[in-house]
């Protein structure tokens, strides 16, 4: 797809945009132009709320202004099978396989995320012991996974994996 290609209707945008990152931020996805998502809002998008969505999503959003009953009508057309959100939602967390190093024996994935309103940064460890270790040697030597990855696609990554390893048998990277 080109930059200038338009991608319309909010079902194909809603797509890329989770319904809880939706509801909580209280915004309607409603297409991409040219890499930006383009969002509907009752009121203009702080830059605080910009840089977080920008943060989850992974792309620049701009914001159109639109009435708060519009927007709550979308919201339920477009995630409508959607569980009830709760206070029990913890947050967001990113791993950055791209941005790996080693100390030592250990491989260092930077991860960051938010928590509520908080946004947090650091590095998750892989000493050699851990069970997720050749796994994660894995990941950052495959291009697919160049990119943000959400922790909630780790349990399919790891379904992946473990059929790699089934099919394979790669002795490369095993200790």
């Amino acid at each position: 797809m080109s930059s200038h290609q338009l991608i319309t209707g909010s079902e194909a945008a809603a797509d890329l945009v989770p319904a809880s990152v939706a509801y909580d931020n209280h915004i309607v996805p409603l297409r991409i132009l040219a890499d930006t998502l383009i969002v509907a809002a009752a009121s203009p998008l702080t830059t605080e709320t910009q840089e977080r969505l920008h943060f989850i999503l992974n792309r620049n959003v701009r914001g159109v202004i639109r009435t708060a009953e519009w927007i709550a009508v979308r919201l339920h057309e477009l995630y409508d099978d959607q569980p009830e959100l709760d206070d029990t939602d913890v947050g967001v967390t990113w791993y950055w396989p791209n941005w790996h190093w080693y100390d030592g024996d250990q491989l260092n994935v930077k991860c960051s995320g938010w928590e509520g309103m908080s946004h947090w940064t650091g590095c998750h460890e892989f000493p050699p012991d851990h069970a997720d270790y050749d796994m994660w040697r894995w990941i950052i030597s495959v291009p697919q996974y160049h990119r943000l990855v959400d922790e909630k696609e780790i349990p399919g990554i790891r379904r992946i994996w473990h059929r790699y390893l089934a099919k394979c048998r790669p002795t490369w990277f095993l200790r």
